[in-house]
């Protein structure tokens, strides 16, 4: 019977062994999930802001010395130029976008985000809606446990 196999100490000592091993790796994935997790409220954080065209939510998801890289636009360096680039882009545009994650891979407080992005925007100057379809790289940094853009580059896909 079973309970007569954990009566012998070796046996007993051995299934507790294997018990206190597996725990570690149990914490890790449990870790590794949450961290995938908060990267995910950050992107769904970003992509509601965006498309609310709320400048200061952004700005917020930035660290202090958060670099944007739009494409066939200068780089922003810094709260204030992230702030200013993204003034000028809902100055213009109306974005309704939904990202796809692609990718998440993430070391120690640095992460990086691979994403595509689809929908529509809306150029405001000449009151015309065209599909977008991007794809994205996030850098991302952990500050006080928090995740935030550290750097973020995107282009256009095209049709």
């Amino acid at each position: 019977m079973c309970t007569n196999d954990l009566r012998s100490p070796l046996k007993l000592w051995t299934l507790l062994l294997i018990l206190v091993a597996a725990l570690p790796s149990v914490a890790n994935a449990d870790k590794e999930q949450q961290c995938r997790a908060d990267i995910r409220l950050l992107l769904d954080s970003y992509q509601q802001a965006l498309n609310d065209s709320a400048t200061n939510r952004i700005v917020s998801l930035y660290t202090d010395d958060g670099i944007f890289m739009p494409s066939n636009k200068p780089t922003a360096v810094g709260r204030e130029q992230v702030r200013l680039a993204y003034q000028h882009v809902f100055k213009a545009l109306d974005l309704n976008v939904e990202f796809h994650v692609d990718e998440i891979e993430h070391h120690g407080e640095i992460a990086f985000v691979r994403t595509t992005s689809d929908g529509e925007i809306k150029l405001l100057e000449d009151n015309i809606t065209i599909k977008n379809n991007s794809r994205e790289v996030f850098i991302l940094k952990r500050i006080d446990s928090k995740w935030k853009i550290y750097r973020y580059m995107f282009n256009e896909m095209g049709e």
